[in-house]
Formats: structure tokens, sequence, C-alpha cells
């Protein structure tokens, strides 16, 4: 079995990973940090005797992303999964405040992942077989006061999944949207205090258990569905005054 991870050099994506080359899956890696890929690689391989394989790619270069594919798929011709778990979230809203960071993040947690399941989905519904799992957020469940840039980029996002879970439905393919909470990251770092944060490990073992799984939509940790479900009921005249981090 086969996953092919973007995202994998760090964070839940590279123990999205470990779990999967744990389980005996061979593990395709890709992500931005080519060296970083490279020590993940040989790391999977000497803990757990599996294959593992690295692909750079840059989600930023949007013109190059069906070249990545193409390349992945030259050479691993039957992937069972994809998991993606890339994304971006600038420190400082400068994303509001400078129009090339803002356009970085679309690309990043939109534009790019959408136009990589582009072509990863049309060769799974080739096959009549594969499941893509991508993360979203919560934050994109409502636009707020911060990083709202950030938020609107996984709304379009989980907005893509929505219709591309219903395209493929009927050709063998899952689409699972994953909408994790504060995570303990490197990006969320001095974003949220440590005890409010799931472990990267603890998120990449909950989309490890989603395969044999019959969800759509799933939340990590599963309250963030009650505390969203509350969060999108409060009305929008209250609701733009208050100071939500979520």
């Amino acid at each position: 079995m086969n996953v092919w991870i973007i995202g994998a050099s760090s964070g839940i994506g590279k123990e999205v990973a470990h779990v999967f080359s744990k389980k005996g899956w061979d593990v395709i890696c890709s992500s931005r940090d080519e060296n970083e890929l490279h020590r993940l690689a040989g790391d999977l391989t000497t803990r757990y005797r599996g294959n593992a394989y690295v692909y750079p790619i840059d989600l930023e270069n949007s013109s190059d992303i069906s070249l990545y594919v193409e390349e992945v798929y030259n050479k691993h011709v039957n992937i069972d999964c994809v998991v993606v778990t890339a994304g971006t979230l600038p420190r400082n809203e400068e994303e509001y405040y400078n129009e090339v960071e803002l356009l970085r993040v679309v690309r990043i947690n939109y534009t790019g992942i959408a136009s990589l399941l582009n072509g990863v989905s049309r060769r799974m519904v080739a096959k009549q077989n594969g499941i893509i799992i991508c993360l979203s957020s919560v934050a994109g469940e409502r636009g707020r006061r911060k990083n709202f840039i950030y938020g609107a980029s996984k709304s379009a996002l989980t907005a893509y999944l929505q219709g591309l879970r219903a395209k493929v439905f009927n050709d063998g393919v899952r689409v699972i949207t994953v909408l994790p909470g504060y995570v303990d990251t490197v990006m969320a770092y001095g974003k949220v205090k440590k005890g409010l944060a799931a472990s990267p490990k603890y998120v990449a073992e909950k989309i490890y258990m989603l395969l044999k799984q019959k969800k759509d939509v799933t939340y990590i940790p599963p309250i963030w569905w009650l505390i969203m479900a509350v969060v999108k009921l409060i009305p929008e005249s209250i609701f733009k005054r208050l100071r939500f981090e979520v």
C-alpha cells in the first residue's frame, strides 16, 4: 500500500508519515524542505524497515504542480491514499498588510492544494479507487477578527473538498475533510497556550483511523464540532464585536 503525504517535513505531516510507515505502508514524502524530507525518509526506513521516497514540491508554484503529480505517478502508479497536511499561517497577520503575503497564503492553502488534488483525483477516478484526506481548519468555519484571510483560504479549501467529494462519489474515490482545532506545531507557536492544543501525534493517529471509518468530515479533537456549532449560531451583529481566537 502506498501513501503520498504532502507537507511531510514537519508537524502533523511528519507524524502522519511515522504512523503510516509503522503500519507497513510505503510512504511518499513531499514538501518544500528537501533536506528535512531526506532525514525523515532515512528515519522511517531505519525504524520500520519499509520504503520511503522523497519528492520535493512547492505549492506556491502552481504552474509546476501538474509536473510534480505526473512525476510521482510515473514512478508510483498505484497510490492508495493521499494525505495533505501542508499549509501556512503568517505571523502578525502579515497577509492583511502585505499583498505578496496575501497571495502566498492563498496559493499554499488553497489554489496549490486544489491544483494538486485535481490531478490526483482524476487518476484515482480512472482506477476507480483511492482515498484523499486533506486538512483544512476550524478557522475556515466562520470569519473572525484575527487571521481572517488565513481563515478565508481554509474556507475556500473546505468548500473545494466538499465539491470534489460530490464529483468523485460514484467513482470509488473517498474525499475526507479534516478540521483540526489548536495543534501544538511550529505554525501555531505563540498563538495558543500549549495545554489547549492537541499533539501532532494524536492528530496523525486520528487521521490513520479515518481509513476504516465512513466519515466525510471530521473534527480533531471531536469537541471542536460542538464548539464550532455554537460559534456558527451566534448572530453576526454580536459576533463582529467578539474577539474570538478560533
